[in-house]
């Protein structure tokens, strides 16, 4: 339901949170480096009078609570930005800030200023109505190849949180009701050096090892399901000299499959292929290490629909000519220059990327919003969403999301069967599956080796 009180709640705050947004924007910081971004959070979320609570061994992330008892509601946040991403905002041409510097590419600092604005707007109606609940606002570090909810779920920060619920930015509105798993692995081979034309017998080359194991995958493409994808970069290719034979070489690969089982199988057969290829080279292989792992999502259709209703009843949303020119500049250089709106309110269900909110689906019921803050055809993870960052739609964008948030929490606590029956459909798409089974980051593997 849509109730004006939260818009209004959000009008009287919105100042607090584009000044977040900004700020996080401007002190940029990739995985695991997030201190100026974390702080603006951590000291804005205090004054509003939330307890701040620290995640051991994570000092990027923390919990903002508020209220007390049950059912506690988990709101996430994001703030770490993309490398060479840098740009300037709000013209539709790439000028870097800083050369090669990392940017908010994929929007997270409206990501975390919107969950941060809608836990206080849902605190804030909670109070007035005498609702009886915990909210939990998580600031979640390293999302862009970083695993930072996994760790927050081996540390408990989910073990009381009855639902779950986040959003992402995007050029249009959605519902993501499925996320493929990945994993991010380093594969090592080392062999010997050799005069590779005086005496080469004698060389065993780790490029030819990894060459190989490259080869490998292309076969082994044929025979994955057509939902798996593999990826890979030469990290060390053994030094720039030719006429010398490589004793060392390392590669990047990357696993997608549709689920986790799926995942595991096909990583093992690319293993596989790395091992066949020492053994044909006469060369050993490290044991890769997992360098970050995403869970596919948990779908909870009962959250689904009530968000469903209430992006509906939102729509349409009310742009003014400024902001529909604003638009309209990145969409004439973006992948759909030629569509009739220049920002699109279609309702899109179909999203399937990777991300560690996944994971939390795993260990309560979870459902993840998507809202346009991006001029139609805006391409991911690119210096237009940099540029776009900071501008009007964005910030409308952001407000639109916390109140949908809100507003969705709301349905579910003032009507305690949906929280129930979430949990029950929780329950049953796990299928008695268990996460600690299922997840390929070990508790034992901590982040402060990373930071």
């Amino acid at each position: 339901m849509i109730r004006k009180e939260i818009e209004q709640l959000s009008e009287n705050c919105k100042h607090i949170f584009e000044e977040v947004s900004d700020c996080i924007w401007a002190t940029p910081e990739t995985n695991y480096t997030e201190e100026k971004s974390t702080e603006a959070q951590r000291k804005v979320m205090e004054e509003l009078g939330f307890k701040i609570i620290p995640v051991p061994d994570m000092p990027t992330a923390f919990v903002a609570e508020a209220g007390s008892g049950k059912p506690v509601i988990a709101i996430l946040g994001e703030h770490d930005a993309l490398p060479n991403l840098s740009a300037e905002a709000d013209i539709p041409e790439w000028k870097e800030i800083v050369h090669d510097g990392p940017g908010h590419g994929c929007g997270h600092n409206l990501l975390g200023a919107g969950a941060m604005e809608s836990a206080y707007i849902l605190w804030q109606y909670m109070q007035a109505h005498n609702l009886q609940g915990t909210v939990k606002f998580c600031a979640c570090p390293a999302e862009e190849g970083g695993v930072g909810k996994v760790y927050m779920i081996h540390r408990g920060v989910f073990d009381d949180v009855d639902f779950t619920i986040s959003w992402h930015p995007g050029a249009k509105f959605g519902i993501t009701h499925k996320c493929k798993s990945i994993a991010i692995s380093n594969f090592k081979w080392h062999g010997k050096s050799a005069h590779a034309a005086g005496n080469p017998q004698h060389g065993r080359s780790a490029l030819d090892a990894m060459e190989l194991t490259n080869v490998g995958i292309q076969f082994l493409r044929e025979h994955v399901d057509k939902e798996t994808y593999i990826h890979y970069s030469i990290l060390n290719g053994g030094g720039p000299a030719p006429n010398v034979v490589q004793s060392s070489a390392m590669g990047q690969y990357v696993v997608r499959c549709k689920d986790n089982t799926e995942l595991v199988d096909t990583f093992r057969r690319v293993v596989l292929c790395a091992k066949g290829a020492a053994t044909m080279t006469e060369t050993t292989l490290e044991e890769p290490t997992i360098l970050s792992a995403f869970s596919s999502m948990i779908d909870n259709e009962v959250m689904a629909d009530i968000l469903r209703k209430n992006i509906e009843a939102i729509k349409p949303v009310s742009y003014t000519d400024e902001e529909i020119a604003y638009a309209k500049q990145f969409q004439a250089i973006g992948s759909n220059p030629d569509a009739e709106d220049a920002i699109c309110q279609e309702l899109d269900e179909t999203g399937a990327g990777s991300t560690d909110v996944a994971d939390v689906s795993w260990v309560t019921p979870l459902i993840y919003l998507r809202v346009p803050t991006l001029a139609n055809g805006t391409i991911g993870h690119h210096w237009t969403v940099t540029a776009q960052g900071k501008g009007p739609v964005a910030k409308k964008g952001l407000h639109i999301a916390a109140r949908l948030m809100a507003d969705t929490c709301i349905d579910m606590l003032e009507d305690p069967s949906l929280i129930e029956a979430a949990k029950e459909e929780f329950k049953k798409q796990l299928k008695g599956k268990k996460y600690e089974e299922e997840c390929l980051i070990p508790k034992t593997q901590m982040p402060c080796a990373i930071y």
